[in-house]
């Protein structure tokens, strides 16, 4: 058929998938470290240097100060005489170069006496020192010098130049130091991704290693389990699709041959023959109708129509709709009613999945057996036991009796080793119907004399 729709379809551009529009958890990891690093280093470096110029400058004070006091005393000689003050001034010159700024003597009545050096730029301070003579005042050095600067801070220059070229080297050796820890700690998560990427492809077979820690070990751990449980499910799920196949095409190749052998007129279309395809044909609808009650199963919770009800009848009445089939098997079902005990339910549902477990028992056990239905009242459960004598349940075969489509091989398959019983979805309907309710199944006891499921829900007043 030709499209005229006018939509062309064709093979379009590959989508680029999620995970590799994102980059590496690992170097996004060590980016994070580097940056919080970074972060710690700026403010550390910003502490130490305020403490360390702090430091400084008090020191530098201190030192200034002393200068500024040893020039005073070696100016009282030459205070005291009215020589010129030529090697004062020469003094004065030195100390003035040292301080990076103007350095003046005073008399005691406030005049200046000399001057040497330039007022420096910027904020200063001033230093003064007493020059005294046996107690008498014969002036004031006074040093106008830069307030946070002077020549001995190249020494803060190049301890923040220090600080800082530590601070780069530190940081990229912590990006490649963190990038290299990170992409260790992500191999594991790379393996499981890797591993889920095969089980996405196909290969059941899949699994993942962990590493040393125990997160990682938990998600191998994890991922196995799901893939362990896949594998299992998708061999159920082909074991089933052979089973259904054999079990729809049986009937429906009866049906058709009988219905053909008619047409052609090799057998009489008599009550016989009709009866004899009839049955087929409800074999046929059985099939399909147990593959249509567990998709009903399966959404049970969003149907369900819960009230309050009697289970003890519920169950008897259960029983009484099993009377032919009981007979038809040569079984006798057995009801001990007990006290009437009421559960918050949908009654169609509990009838479901009391019919089902009950059936189980009817067709496993042997002909002349008997199967026991009981209901128990708990204070907090109400429980319905079903007891039947066959063979039991095998043990390899137990932790599977509630999965869709499961039927062992040779366990609890009647008098003939291999023959068919069932779809192997009744109990699972029988849980999914009580799961929906609030309740649960489980095998109670199994063995040679026979096997008992216990139902529980949970009991209302």
């Amino acid at each position: 058929m030709n499209d005229t729709s006018g939509t062309s379809v064709g093979p379009g551009p590959a989508a680029v998938p999620e995970s590799e529009r994102r980059g590496s958890l690992a170097w996004r990891i060590g980016l994070m470290l580097a940056g919080v690093v970074l972060v710690i280093l700026v403010v550390t470096g910003i502490v130490v240097n305020r403490v360390v110029s702090s430091g400084f400058q008090s020191v530098l004070a201190t030192q200034e100060q002393a200068r500024l006091d040893t020039a005073a005393d070696a100016l009282v000689e030459a205070l005291s005489r009215p020589a010129p003050l030529i090697r004062a001034e020469v003094q004065l010159q030195r100390l003035a170069n040292s301080l990076g700024g103007r350095v003046r003597i005073l008399r005691a009545n406030g005049t200046q006496l000399a001057s040497v050096g330039r007022v420096p730029a910027g904020e200063t301070r001033e230093l003064q020192a007493r020059i005294e003579s046996n107690g008498t005042l014969l002036g004031t050095l006074v040093a106008t010098v830069p307030a946070g600067a002077s020549p001995d801070s190249g020494f803060l220059r190049l301890f923040n130049l220090t600080l800082i070229g530590a601070g780069l080297v530190s940081l990229v050796a912590i990006v490649l130091l963190a990038a290299y820890a990170a992409n260790r700690l992500t191999r594991p998560l790379r393996a499981v991704a890797v591993a889920a990427h095969r089980l996405g492809s196909g290969d059941l077979s899949a699994r993942a290693r962990g590493g040393d820690d125990r997160e990682s070990a938990e998600l191998a751990d994890a991922f196995n389990l799901m893939a362990d449980r896949l594998e299992r499910s998708e061999a159920l799920r082909r074991r089933a699709a052979s089973d259904m196949a054999h079990d729809l095409a049986t009937p429906a190749t009866v049906l058709e041959s009988q219905l053909q052998a008619m047409v052609d007129g090799v057998v009489p279309a008599d009550r016989e023959q009709l009866e004899a395809a009839r049955s087929a044909a409800g074999a046929l609808g059985s099939v399909i109708g147990q593959m249509g009650e567990l998709a009903s199963a399966e959404s049970a919770p969003l149907q369900r129509r819960a009230a309050r009800v009697e289970v003890t009848a519920a169950v008897a009445e259960v029983v009484r709709t099993l009377d032919g089939l009981a007979r038809d098997r040569g079984v006798s079902v057995v009801h001990e009613p007990g006290v009437a005990v009421f559960a918050l339910v949908d009654p169609d549902q509990l009838g479901r999945a009391v019919r089902n477990v009950v059936t189980n028992a009817i067709q496993h056990s042997p002909a002349g057996g008997t199967v026991q239905v009981a209901t128990w009242a708990t204070p907090t459960d109400v429980q319905v036991r079903i007891s039947d004598q066959g063979p039991g349940i095998a043990a390899a075969d137990l932790p599977h009796v509630f999965e869709r489509f499961y039927r062992a091989d040779v366990a609890r398959t009647g008098t003939a080793e291999g023959e068919r019983r069932g779809s192997g979805i009744g109990l699972t309907i029988a849980r999914e119907l009580l799961g929906a309710n609030g309740g649960r199944i489980g095998v109670e006891r199994t063995g040679p004399e026979g096997t008992t499921f216990l139902l529980e829900l949970p009991r209302v007043g």
